[in-house]
């Protein structure tokens, strides 16, 4: 029922009881206020025995189980870790309450459930490396920022474990085909990979073979690096080289060729995937791969697919991210440090 302002109550007395001219009906009242013909009955009514306009004219049902009290309760045990998520506030707090009335409690007031996200942890060290960061590069533009060609590695199975999927089916029907979720132990094979994006688009894709060490990495740089400067041309002094601090790449071999190469690189701050948005693309090519078909069938021809994935990325894909990466320095620097994801 809805709740009438106090102004439309007001107009409603004024219309039963005017100050010149004859009363109207509780029916004509009604269609002047656009309301129900009941409502202005009720409104009379209280009015009447209460002698005020400010109430609330719906009628009071069951009270709520959960009060203010125990809500506020609810929300600080959550706001402050003591309670992982709201079944286990309801079992903490208000054994009263079922655990879905609290989940629905939540809710309302704006504490929906979500999947906690698997992210690098942040210690003390690495969000003050991260601030210091994001202070020498709040200032860059887009355009400074499509100076940067991005790097990472990456692997990809042939059974990839999914997050959780949902289908459609009869009772009976769990172990069709269609409704499970193939698996393999070990991932039944995998392919691992470096890669590199630029703003005019995705780098060569090199196939890493065995373990990496820095001497692999400095060729794999020699071959696809340099490779895919030649194909966008783009000369190395002009351009800012982005990897991650692991230890093969900040060895001093890898570090001699870059200098030798005139590469300007772009100091990176530690436990970071959040920023590199190459992190962005081997994303989308995992996506793109659960739903590929046929499936591939060995490690060769999963390689086959990824690469055909790769050089198939959208350019228009990349400049967008490219151009998201202002506002993510933006997110990271107000939140201090943490990552820039919702």
């Amino acid at each position: 029922m809805t709740r009438l302002s106090t102004a439309k109550r007001q107009k409603i007395l004024d219309l039963y009881q005017p100050v010149n001219g004859e009363p109207l009906s509780l029916s004509d009242i009604a269609r002047h206020v656009h309301c129900d013909r009941s409502t202005v009955r009720r409104v009379l009514q209280r009015v009447s025995s209460s002698g005020k306009l400010d109430y609330d004219i719906r009628p009071k049902g069951r009270p709520r189980i959960l009060s203010k009290q125990d809500l506020r309760e609810l929300v600080l045990a959550i706001d402050r870790g003591r309670a992982l998520n709201a079944t286990d506030a309801q079992r903490q707090l208000t054994p009263h309450a079922s655990a879905r009335t609290v989940r629905r409690r939540l809710a309302e007031i704006g504490l929906p459930g979500w999947v906690r996200r698997r992210k690098p942890l942040l210690k003390k060290s690495s969000l003050a490396q991260r601030r210091v960061w994001v202070k020498d590069v709040e200032g860059w533009g887009v355009k400074h920022w499509q100076l940067v060609v991005f790097s990472d590695e990456s692997q990809f199975s042939l059974f990839p474990t999914p997050g959780r999927q949902w289908c459609r089916r009869r009772k009976g029907e769990a172990h069709f085909a269609r409704n499970i979720i193939p698996r393999v132990t070990g991932g039944g094979g995998k392919v691992t990979v470096w890669g590199c994006i630029t703003s005019r688009g995705v780098g060569r894709l090199h196939r890493i073979e065995g373990t990496m060490d820095a001497k692999m990495y400095r060729h794999i740089l020699e071959d696809s690096l340099l490779g895919t400067l030649h194909d966008h041309r783009l000369c190395p002094s002009t351009i800012i080289f982005q990897h991650d601090n692991d230890p093969k790449h900040t060895a001093r071999l890898v570090q001699e060729w870059l200098e030798h190469q005139n590469l300007l690189v772009l100091p990176w701050p530690p436990s970071s995937p959040d920023l590199n948005i190459i992190e962005n693309v081997w994303a989308e090519i995992k996506k793109r791969l659960e739903t590929y078909r046929p499936r591939p069938r060995n490690t060769e021809e999963l390689w086959r697919v990824v690469q055909k994935l790769w050089y198939g990325m959208d350019k228009s894909f990349i400049q967008g991210l490219y151009r998201s990466l202002p506002g993510r320095v933006k997110t990271v620097k107000a939140r201090k440090g943490l990552s820039g994801d919702s």
